[in-house]
């Protein structure tokens, strides 16, 4: 009964050494852990971002002008009094419409002389004709005479004297056809230089109708019935009318000088004209002048808006917005996430749990993202904000990744 008890007590007395020795054992390896994980927890959580494939370019924000698609001044070109004035500002005038009209009345009587002295020289003309088809029958029956009495010379039945008197006859017509068609070369000219002076004054009287050259709107109107009008001259340059093609309107706008190597004729164009709310005008780069300005540095470009409503005017200042060499699905990451020093351009990564550095190529800058063209894989996380990273090397804690928006 003793050996039991005491057998009994010494199992007791084990089990609770084990016990103990587990639970001393328990209460290290829980410190050991606690330590691990406060090493763990002390290193640094980065943020990673994905790329994301969008569409960038470069934009350029300048000021621009509207100006009307074509605008003309209208001059005189004959001087005289206004008779009549049928237009004014704000008229819509189409091709060829007349606009106002000079009174030349002494025109009309050089008209009238003109077209008289070249009936007279036609007359002179017809003249002229008759006598070099007489004159050529002439020369023609003198020839036949002189061949006959040719003949007879041979046969001996006239003498020389006959024969030289019919030769001399012969030449003296050939002679009067030449007099005779010289005359008639000379009416003819006088002919063409009356027939030049009538279209002359012709000419000018239709001057004396002042036409709109293209459909458009009469922006300006210089003159008033009865008002004495010069020809324009270097000294005189005041115009009648100034007529302008609006329903197309050119905006002028400068491109500076570093962006103009990435300009294309069809780059899209936002157009919002000063005063006017709601959506920006849609365009697109027509035309640029292919030089900088010396003084500037900027090159002359032209985007063409449609105006059919006529809600733009001349005149009118404008923000344009140039979308420049666009690329289209390509992979971007915030500018934030993209470094650079003396070894080019890169980004952090996590390789494991160590911050790695990836040496990256970039393109263009847009609204906050930075174009990767080389590098870096579509699926790899990088870190958000290069600047607040750990350097390359550094243990860091699971990260976590969020989406590029």
């Amino acid at each position: 009964m003793n050996f039991t008890r005491r057998t009994g007590i010494k199992i007791l007395a084990v089990v609770v050494g084990l016990g103990v020795v587990g639970l001393v054992a328990e209460r290290h390896w829980a410190a050991s852990r606690s330590r691990a994980n406060s090493m763990v927890e002390s290193r640094p959580r980065p943020e990673l971002v994905r790329p994301r494939r969008l569409t960038v370019a470069r934009h350029v924000q300048t000021n621009a002008s509207l100006e009307a698609f074509e605008q003309t001044d209208l001059f005189a070109k004959v001087s005289g009094y206004l008779s009549d004035v049928r237009v004014d500002i704000g008229d819509h005038v189409k091709a060829g419409q007349v606009l106002s009209v000079i009174d030349i009345p002494e025109m009309g009587k050089e008209l009238a002389e003109a077209k008289a002295q070249l009936e007279s020289k036609r007359k002179a003309l017809e003249t002229a004709l008759s006598e070099v088809e007489h004159h050529k029958a002439d020369v023609t029956l003198q020839d036949a005479t002189l061949k006959r009495q040719e003949v007879l010379f041979e046969g001996r039945a006239i003498t020389d004297q006959t024969l030289d008197e019919v030769r001399a006859k012969t030449q003296i017509a050939k002679a009067d056809l030449g007099v005779a068609e010289a005359n008639q070369a000379f009416a003819a000219a006088q002919v063409e230089l009356a027939a030049a002076t009538v279209e002359k004054i012709k000419t000018l009287l239709g001057y004396a109708q002042i036409v709109a050259p293209f459909d458009g709107v009469v922006a300006r109107r210089l003159v008033n019935r009865g008002d004495l009008v010069q020809a324009a001259t270097n000294t005189r340059t005041t115009p009648l009318f100034t007529v302008q093609r609006i329903d197309i309107m050119r905006v002028f706008c400068d491109v500076p000088e570093d962006d103009v190597t990435h300009l294309r004729l069809g780059d899209p164009a936002l157009v919002k004209p000063a005063g006017f709310e709601g959506q920006p005008y849609v365009g697109k780069v027509t035309r640029f002048s292919l030089r900088l300005d010396p003084e500037t540095r900027n090159m002359r470009t032209e985007i063409d808006l449609p105006n059919p409503e006529e809600r733009l005017y001349p005149g009118m200042y404008a923000q344009v917005s140039l979308d420049m060499n666009t690329h289209p699905n390509v992979m971007t990451l915030p500018a934030a996430a993209v470094g650079s020093d003396s070894g080019g351009n890169f980004v952090y990564t996590v390789t494991g749990d160590c911050i790695t550095r990836v040496a990256v190529k970039i393109g263009l800058a847009d609204n906050g993202n930075i174009e990767v063209t080389a590098g870096l894989a579509d699926d790899t996380p990088v870190v958000a904000t290069i600047k607040s990273a750990p350097p390359p090397g550094t243990l860091v804690q699971p990260p976590m990744v969020h989406k590029n928006s």
